[in-house]
């Protein structure tokens, strides 16, 4: 397992999840711009396709995401906010 790879992964997640959010409070006093709810709606499907992908790779990120798994193995790794996981 290549751990810098984990670790970019993660970053890409987290800084399209931020990006996500950030649209959504411009959203919540903009609700009539329809490139914004665009631009939103982009950023959600983008963090999932690589949450998704992550947990492909290397496990569920959540314990609600080892739903998913064919069996419930969130407990056998280093969670990702652990140092251990992102070594």
């Amino acid at each position: 397992m290549d751990s810098n790879a984990k670790l970019d992964m993660l970053k890409k997640i987290q800084a399209n999840h931020f990006a996500a959010y950030d649209m959504l409070l411009y959203l919540d006093t903009h609700k009539d711009d329809p490139k914004a709810f665009s631009m939103y709606r982009d950023l959600v499907n983008k963090t999932e396709e690589l949450k998704n992908e992550y947990q492909k790779e290397y496990g569920p990120l959540t314990a609600f995401a080892a739903a998913q798994q064919s069996g419930f193995n969130w407990t056998e790794s280093p969670w990702p906010w652990e140092k251990e996981g992102n070594k």
